[in-house]
């Protein structure tokens, strides 16, 4: 390794991990008698600079100061988990305090809930839930994938900004279509609007692959060859929601090839031997990227901007060669990153012309264009796709990052089918956890074992059984059981499974090592 190369990873870590929120009083913006607008958000340092400085300076030209109070929990499911919580606190004052109404089992889980039972006290809950003004204090979540922008919409925490009523240009046929893929990219109700676009794919280190004698990957299969075993980097789906997606994806290019209920055994059986070879599952997605930039992972599975964003960093220090990133051709779909308006957002105003900025070409810019270049962003080149068709123009070439990718060409993309494994993401997530994380020491136990034996047919069938977690059972009893209200009917399902799949691979050690 390079005498600088250290010291850049430092500062890339420094740069894309995000701080831990805390509610603070931005006195600078008090001071200088600036409006505030506060900002819920997954995003990186690097996005956080751009779109607030640009987004400044953008107000400064109509007369207004402004300061963004960005709050950054973590990943999508911290965040999604503080906004939970946040809303339920503020809910129940409203409830009893405003309303005047005794608190409940019943109410709290149900007000956000948008299938609540059939109770008078849960139908009254949600209505006034859906009618009220309460808020969290905050304006906006920025990014976060749109699975988890849905959820929050069907929650009843985002509201209609307008974006999508007064704005027909911007959506629709002559703009950014409702579909890509078969991947929503605007809420038709307007709660939610995509600000950018995201692929899912591979990264990987040159090195390490001239290392182990192994190909530039261009299929997720490349992630479960034996000679990768501890150098795969994988994140937690049950701390990151863009891991979850990544397995999605990889399930529904199975399901491409043999149907939806082989598809799923296959995808699963794919995920478990990428997990074999897995060297950790982090709880950071953007980890997997900066450990495959220092060469202590050879691959991970990542969102495209936080391989593209190491891959920028490299070329500009001269390091063009060391870092890849592929979506693998026909086996992964564009997601919209979106931005939405959040229930009782206390700067309203602010809030939707910060969203109006994010889709304008200046905004948009913002995440292909090159740092320095007229129009692009000053202090970072954030390498992200814009969800703007007209960004893709051949006006812009010269001043475009090199991202390879225009969401808006056909060819070699999955075609995204919600129906399949919509509804099972959290269920995906679900059984990856007891699959591979929960059960990491003993998965990777009988994975080598496999390889050390050469993979004998019983033992390897025995790897391969997924059974337990097959299709009908993931749509059926399982999925119920995640909905229920009492959440020991989960851990429950957690504890026998755990115990069943540690058994399972038990056996297989037993039977690779007895050759059979």
């Amino acid at each position: 390794m390079t005498r600088g190369l250290p010291a850049f990873v430092a500062l890339v870590a420094v740069v894309a991990l995000p701080f831990v929120v805390r509610p603070r009083v931005v006195e600078r913006a008090a001071a200088a008698g600036a409006e505030r607008l506060v900002i819920i958000t997954p995003h990186n340092e690097a996005i956080r600079y751009e779109f607030g400085r640009a987004f400044r300076a953008f107000m400064a030209t109509q007369g207004r100061r402004v300061e963004i109070d960005w709050r950054t929990p973590g990943g999508t499911a911290e965040v999604a988990r503080f906004l939970g919580s946040e809303y339920t606190a503020a809910f129940q004052r409203y409830w009893t305090h405003d309303l005047r109404r005794p608190w409940s089992a019943t109410v709290a889980s149900s007000f956000m809930s948008p299938s609540p039972s059939p109770l008078a006290e849960a139908t009254a809950a949600r209505d006034a839930f859906l009618r009220s003004e309460v808020g969290c204090g905050l304006d906006l979540l920025f990014g976060g994938g749109s699975v988890e922008h849905v959820r929050h919409a069907r929650a009843g925490r985002l509201v209609d900004a307008g974006l999508v009523s007064a704005h027909p240009e911007l959506f629709g046929p002559a703009g950014i279509p409702q579909q890509i893929g078969g991947q929503v990219m605007w809420d038709r109700q307007g709660r939610w609007v995509g600000s950018c676009v995201a692929s899912f794919g591979i990264c990987f280190n040159h090195d390490s692959l001239a290392r182990l004698g192994l190909p530039t990957p261009t299929s997720w299969r490349a992630l479960a060859d034996p000679r990768l075993a501890g150098e795969i980097g994988l994140a937690d789906p049950g701390k990151s929601g863009t891991a979850t997606k990544a397995f999605e994806i990889i399930i529904q290019s199975e399901m491409q090839r043999a149907g939806v209920v082989d598809g799923w055994a296959n995808g699963l059986r794919l995920i478990r031997r990428i997990g074999g070879n897995a060297r950790y599952f982090t709880d950071s997605a953007v980890k997997v990227a900066l450990d495959v930039t220092a060469g202590d992972a050879a691959m991970g599975t990542c969102i495209d901007y936080y391989g593209r964003f190491q891959r920028e960093f490299l070329a500009e220090d001269g390091y063009s060669d060391r870092v890849g990133y592929v979506a693998p051709p026909g086996e992964t779909v564009i997601d919209a990153d979106p931005i939405s308006l959040l229930r009782g957002a206390p700067h309203r105003e602010l809030a939707v012309a910060f969203m109006a900025f994010v889709l304008s070409d200046e905004g948009q810019k913002l995440w292909s264009f090159r740092r320095g270049v007229p129009g692009g962003p000053q202090r970072y080149t954030l390498a992200r796709l814009p969800i703007l068709p007209a960004l893709y123009g051949d006006a812009f070439a010269e001043r475009r990052a090199p991202l390879g990718e225009n969401p808006y060409a056909p060819a070699g993309r999955l075609e995204y089918h919600e129906e399949a494994t919509g509804p099972l993401f959290g269920t995906i997530a679900f059984v990856v956890r007891a699959m591979c994380v929960d059960t990491e020491d003993e998965l990777k136990a009988a994975y080598r074992s496999l390889v050390a034996a050469h993979f004998p047919p019983r033992a390897t069938a025995l790897y391969d059984d997924v059974s337990e977690v097959d299709y009908p059972t993931a749509k059926g009893p399982l999925l119920t059981a995640l909905r229920a209200a009492d959440p020991l009917v989960e851990a429950d399902w957690s504890r026998r499974l755990v115990e069943k799949f540690r058994e399972q691979y038990r056996q297989v050690i037993a039977l690779a090592e007895a050759g059979r």
